[in-house]
């Protein structure tokens, strides 16, 4: 991954009990569901009010979370990476299985992949929390750095 990825996390803070401000969702392509927040990269799954839910996930304790499909337009071809937290609470978005999570998840770049120039890029991975409440991607590109806000809810 480019060091360039690594840009410090510049998410916003909550005070406790104060609503969760989510990212907006919108149909970006007629081949998926509403995708959450303005691109090029989009997290998908999770639904009109833009919440993760849990309860049902197979993943080791105290961890819990659900599978997020990440889809990537044709108009970014690079590599990304995806790191997260809690806005109201202590703790870190975590991805994939396995008994401690990543705190981070690299995407390769379309020519890492040797994928097209006019493909949509996708991967469902697990989206991991520990409590119920208000998270916050920042999914860094080389040329774009975003913060998608979303609800993690039983």
């Amino acid at each position: 991954m480019p060091r360039k990825l690594y840009r410090p996390l510049h998410l916003p803070t909550l005070a406790p009990g104060a609503p969760c401000p989510v990212s907006s969702v919108q149909e970006v392509s007629p081949s998926y569901g509403l995708a959450l927040g303005p691109g090029p990269v989009y997290p998908f799954g999770l639904g009109t009010e833009a919440t993760l839910s849990f309860g049902s996930a197979h993943l080791p304790p105290p961890w819990t979370g659900n599978k997020v499909l990440w889809v990537t337009a044709p108009r970014y071809r690079g590599p990304f990476l995806v790191r997260g937290h809690q806005l109201d609470g202590p703790w870190w978005v975590g991805f994939e299985p396995g008994r401690r999570p990543l705190a981070e998840l690299p995407f390769p770049s379309m020519k890492q992949l040797g994928g097209g120039s006019k493909q949509w890029r996708q991967t469902a991975t697990d989206t991991r929390v520990r409590a119920a409440g208000c998270y916050a991607y920042q999914i860094d590109g080389t040329t774009f750095s975003r913060v998608v806000v979303f609800r993690a809810a039983p």
